[in-house]
């Protein structure tokens, strides 16, 4: 492949440096997937007619087969649900995203409920939160059982909402996990209706997961109709079936070095956490994990030890990001590369780990809940976080949706809510909102990078501004050998679009972001070209600080701290700071601000 890119050039304002040495450099173009507007009209429709067909006489007979008269074992769930939750349940109240019933009272499918809520409810995602408050008094199992029985008599046909496939493989994992508490053992008729309940959902499935479109929802369905194939008699032509297609839906989600398809290490999580449930029904069964559950969990540590920080977490790249509960159940190993292929870009030296997010949004069909962060990049130094985005909008429950405000969401996903440059306060792609994808975002990434024993160079170029404001996106970086002196530069470069999407103007604001890590204390320099910051410390020793300075190149601008705002991978909101470099764009003239972070004193 030829050149893609110039060679990485040094930062204006350090004219000491000489271009990188000699050495090999890789070049790499990502392109957006033309395909990605999420499903078709034949698909949408095809689907209605499926919904049709599950509610009519014919599926209900299909329905029907033998009873079988018990679990062959019960597995242990190796996913903790929520305490917090968990003891809301224990008073009696069916409580999550703000929204909450009286387990004696819930009506399950209120219009006033929001969508994680009913999710949450169907896939009785609450018995895992309710386990996690152990031990339960017999009135608060009584309670459970109760609350499984009256799911039970209003769905025990087919139903929209409620037999969903995704909830349905859900409620079939949920259901034989916690089996001691859906069907204590006094009631032989209630058990009877669970273990109905459970052969009933699995026939659904069966005609169901085929025609699923791939996806996450789709690995849940699966996840389900396997569990249930291994803990109810006669399920072996079942299983092999459900391995089967699990193994061709886990190849959509991962990729061979285990980054997730959809780019969010969140999704990556959720995905190793249904691996392990499986893997443990396997073994309640006395049996090894299939090949397909074994390596797509290898894959999935593998992914995220690549993708995680200096803090041990991932950076929630396109919606969210594990909790370290998450991470330590998942255990991944630590020295894993990312693979170039997948998006992201690292540098590593010394205790300072860089990522950049290099490519194109996820396709529509893959993420609903892409960010517009294309070349943004977060930073750490050893285990505290340097740099960072504002954070994601899910994570934590099974479900994953916050109860955030739509605004803060939008702002979360926003161009701005990253560490990365904004042009005419307009985010670099446009964000997913529920209709089709319209022109004007990232299409292409051009990316090389080079590494000797000077540093290492990234260059990368996205062209998410040429149809609308004429300009291509370019970040350079270097990071020195023993990582205490990053420099970048960040050029917007005139290009021909072939179609003009906005009125061209003499000018054009420029804002660059590197939002602080949670503890970072900035002070700007008399000069008002740079800034100290100084990052937390639990000892004296431990403290460290690092030097920015900033230069506008190509036209006058201003840096100042500004607040800003963090979400943690629990989902808690802490007040953070950024750095904030303000410029302004000529027309038809490139634009460049040059910038460095150098670590001061001993690492």
């Amino acid at each position: 492949m030829p050149a893609i890119l110039r060679p990485c050039a040094p930062v204006a304002d350090d004219p000491s440096s000489s271009a990188p040495p000699e050495g090999e450099t890789e070049a790499l173009r990502l392109t957006r997937d033309h395909g990605d507007r999420g499903p078709s009209l034949v698909e949408r429709l095809s689907d209605r007619i499926d919904r049709l067909s599950f509610a009519s006489p014919i599926h209900r007979m299909r329905l029907k087969g033998r009873f079988p008269l018990k679990l062959l074992a019960v597995p242990e769930d190796p996913v903790a649900g929520d305490t917090k939750t968990g003891a809301r349940l224990k008073g009696g109240r069916l409580f999550l995203a703000g929204y909450g019933e009286a387990m004696a009272e819930a009506k399950f499918g209120s219009p006033a409920a929001p969508q994680a809520w009913v999710h949450w409810v169907h896939s009785w995602g609450w018995l895992r939160d309710i386990a996690s408050v152990q031990p339960l008094a017999a009135a608060e199992v009584a309670r459970v059982e109760a609350l499984t029985h009256r799911w039970l008599e209003r769905y025990h046909d087919y139903d929209e909402a409620a037999w969903a496939p995704q909830l349905t493989g859900r409620r079939i994992l949920m259901a034989i996990a916690h089996a001691p508490l859906v069907m204590p053992g006094h009631d032989h008729i209630h058990r009877s209706a669970v273990l109905n309940g459970i052969a009933r959902w699995a026939r659904h499935l069966d005609r169901a997961t085929p025609r699923m479109p791939e996806g996450f929802a789709k690995a849940e369905a699966l996840a389900g109709l396997l569990g249930a194939a291994l803990l109810l008699p006669g399920g072996d032509d079942r299983q092999a079936k459900a391995e089967a297609m699990l193994a061709a839906t886990l190849d959509t989600l991962l990729r061979e070095d285990g980054t997730p398809a959809s780019r969010s290490p969140y999704d990556l999580a959720r995905v190793g956490d249904l691996l392990l449930t499986l893997e443990q029904f396997y073994l309640a069964r006395g049996l090894r994990p299939a090949a397909v559950v074994a390596s797509a969990l290898a894959r999935v540590r593998s992914g995220l030890s690549a993708l995680s920080m200096g803090n041990g977490l991932p950076s929630p790249w396109h919606g969210g990001q594990p909790t370290l509960a998450q991470m330590a159940r998942l255990a991944p190993k630590s020295g894993k590369t990312i693979e170039r292929r997948s998006g992201f870009q690292r540098m590593a030296a010394g205790n300072t780990l860089l990522v950049m997010d290099a490519c194109p949004p996820p396709p529509a069909r893959l993420s609903d809940t892409a960010h517009a962060s294309t070349l943004a990049i977060t930073m750490s130094d050893g285990p505290r976080m340097l740099i960072v985005s504002c954070g994601g909008e899910r994570g934590g429950a099974t479900e994953g949706a916050r109860a955030f405000p739509s605004d803060l969401v939008m702002g979360l996903r926003s161009t701005a809510g990253h560490s990365a440059l904004v042009l005419a306060d307009t985010n670099s792609s446009r964000l997913a909102d529920g209709g089709p994808r319209k022109l004007g975002g990232v299409e292409e990434v051009l990316a090389e990078s080079r590494s000797s024993s000077e540093g290492h160079w990234l260059e990368a170029r996205h062209d998410g501004y040429r149809r609308r404001f004429g300009y291509d996106h370019v970040r350079r970086l270097y990071l020195s050998a023993d990582g205490q002196d990053l420099r970048g530069e960040d050029q917007l470069v005139p290009a021909k679009a072939g179609l003009a999407l906005a009125a061209r103007r003499d000018t054009h604001s420029i804002a660059i972001r590197f939002h602080l890590g949670l503890g970072c204390e900035a002070t700007v320099t008399q000069d008002g070209r740079g800034a100290l910051i100084n990052m937390p410390a639990g000892r004296p020793q431990d403290r460290a600080a690092w030097a920015f300075r900033a230069s506008f190149n190509s036209a006058p601008g201003t840096l100042s701290v500004e607040p800003s705002l963090l979400i943690d991978s629990e989902g808690e909101m802490h007040q953070i700071q950024q750095l904030l470099l303000v410029s302004q764009s000529s027309e038809g003239k490139m634009a460049s601000i040059g910038w460095s972070f150098r670590r001061q004193g001993k690492s």
